[in-house]
Parts: structure tokens; C-alpha cells; sequence
């Protein structure tokens, strides 16, 4: 897969993930580009007891609610760069 198709499919799975509702479940692939991660990071987050739970379709499907993810996101502390950032504004 060459980088602008990555980018290219990134930017559908974001644009997807917004217009969603927050009770919406989304699979793996857009739940990692909607973090900007990849999925093998999402796995290792989603072991995490403070990431949102997935949810099981079945045996071996799996996705995350759009609103969970959002909260979570919402919830990360900002990073000392962004703070230094925003004081020299």
C-alpha cells in the first residue's frame, strides 16, 4: 500500500468516524486511524484499563462505540509540548 493510499484511507475513516453518532460502532481499522495509531497499538491500548472496553459482535469480530473513543480522547491530559505551545501564543 503506497503512503498517499494510507493517507488517502485515513482521512475516509476519520471523515466517517465524525459523521457518526457516538453510539455508532466502528471496527478496528477506523477506530485506529480515527487515534491516528495502528491497529496493533489499538490492541496494545485496548488492553489498558483506563481505554475504552471493546465490544464483541462475535467470537472473533470486534468494534469500539465512536463516543467512547471521543470521551477518551477528550480525556487525555494535554503534553508538555502542547502546553508550551499555548503560553507562547
Amino acid at each position: 500500500m503506497t503512503e498517499h493510499h494510507n493517507n488517502k484511507s485515513i482521512s475516509a475513516a476519520l471523515a466517517n468516524a465524525r459523521a457518526l453518532s457516538d453510539q455508532t460502532l466502528i471496527r478496528p481499522r477506523d477506530a485506529a486511524a480515527m487515534l491516528g495509531i495502528s491497529r496493533k497499538h489499538l490492541y496494545a491500548l485496548a488492553e489498558r484499563q483506563d481505554f475504552p472496553q471493546r465490544i464483541y459482535i462475535s467470537d472473533r469480530v470486534v468494534a469500539w462505540r465512536v463516543g467512547d473513543l471521543e470521551e477518551w480522547i477528550n480525556n487525555r491530559p494535554a503534553t508538555n509540548a502542547s502546553k508550551k505551545t499555548r503560553r507562547q501564543s
